[in-house]
């Protein structure tokens, strides 16, 4: 399930067309109430249950407080934690229905150091997705559901290259080992792992 603005309608279906019988993908704005509602309750429909759900959803921009536009820390916020909350809500009281289940998010390394001027804006939204995790988590022990953050420094992806594309990119994390670690840390062998912020530095330290 992606943020509607992530994807547009021919990218999912060549998502789709690429692991046929393995992929379905659902459009909505995850900020939304009534859309992430909606979207839980399709995939409960295809599923029957919701075992584990990864979420990608996000923006990072570079501003100072000084001189940023109000508007544009709404539109960090909104993207870097509501869609977390608002939809991260509809799956956790999915989960609770059925027995449990493991939410993975994504959060930044550097949440938990310094934050130098220039990343305040992006690490600020971040750091109150790092307070739902740990909260959540702590609601979540009754219902078996375990809820934990990937804090990764710069995720080697398109996107990134192309906005730093000086930059030492081996040094990056590869998305790949990336969506590999958190899977399995929501496998349910996990069973004490819940409310955990983990660092992901690739080469970066």
């Amino acid at each position: 399930m992606h943020n509607e603005s992530g994807l547009h309608s021919l990218q999912v279906k060549q998502m789709e067309d690429k692991y046929p019988g393995k992929l379905t993908a659902l459009l909505g704005d995850l900020a939304d109430e009534a859309e992430s509602k909606a979207l839980t309750a399709k995939a409960v429909d295809i599923l029957g249950n919701i075992e584990a759900h990864y979420h990608c959803s996000g923006i990072f921009t570079w501003r100072y407080w000084q001189d940023i536009e109000v508007k544009e820390v709404e539109q960090i916020f909104n993207a870097n934690f509501m869609t977390a909350f608002v939809f991260g809500r509809e799956i956790f009281n999915a989960m609770a229905q059925s027995g449990g289940g493991s939410i993975m998010f994504v959060s930044a390394r550097d949440t938990v150091r310094n934050i130098p001027a220039g990343f305040g804006p992006y690490m600020a939204s971040k750091l109150a997705l790092n307070g739902l995790v740990e909260s959540m988590a702590a609601e979540g022990a009754e219902h078996n559901i375990k809820i934990n953050a990937i804090l990764p420094t710069i995720v080697n992806t398109q996107v990134n290259r192309d906005a730093m594309p000086d930059a030492d990119h081996t040094t990056w994390v590869d998305p790949a080992e990336m969506a590999e670690l958190m899977i399995e840390l929501t496998q349910p062998t996990k069973t004490n792992l819940s409310g955990s912020l983990i660092a992901f530095n690739g080469k970066m330290h």
